[in-house]
């Protein structure tokens, strides 16, 4: 009896893992966390082998190299690895907006759907049909729309 019950414990949990873990959006978070990765590794190899080397002869004393470069001595905060990642942040923060910005334009033109057949009661927000000329939930008096 309790390994009958144990059994369809089991299998009720799979089954609820597998249909979960198959949803679309968890599928989607993961592609976009993997995805998201590997465009952090682009980032940061573009900021410390193209960028910061250009930015080098500002941050380096005497032929040092930007990512050793410290600030206060007795503290030594690393203060060249922490502008990669500033810039890293940057470079990240704007890709993404451009890409969002490029996406929503998209979702606008989506967005332009014909007239809606109701629309909604201003006295109680019913949805009452546009012809409508009152309401059927308050029997307000509406201005018909589309005639």
């Amino acid at each position: 009896m309790t390994v009958r019950r144990t059994r369809t414990a089991t299998t009720g949990f799979l089954r609820e893992f597998r249909e979960f873990a198959l949803k679309g959006n968890v599928v989607e978070l993961a592609i976009a966390v993997i995805i998201g990765g590997a465009f952090g590794r682009i980032v940061t190899s573009f900021t410390e082998d193209i960028v910061m080397p250009l930015i080098n002869p500002l941050l380096a004393t005497a032929g040092g190299d930007w990512r050793t470069r410290t600030i206060l001595p007795p503290f030594n905060i690393a203060i060249g690895s922490f502008l990669g990642a500033i810039l890293d942040f940057i470079i990240i923060a704007l890709a993404l907006f451009l890409a969002i910005r490029f996406l929503q334009r998209f979702k606008r033109k989506e967005e332009t759907a014909p007239d809606p057949a109701v629309r909604e009661c201003p006295y109680c927000l019913t949805t009452v049909p546009v012809a409508a000329s009152r309401c059927l939930a308050c029997t307000s008096e509406l201005t018909p729309i589309g005639r």
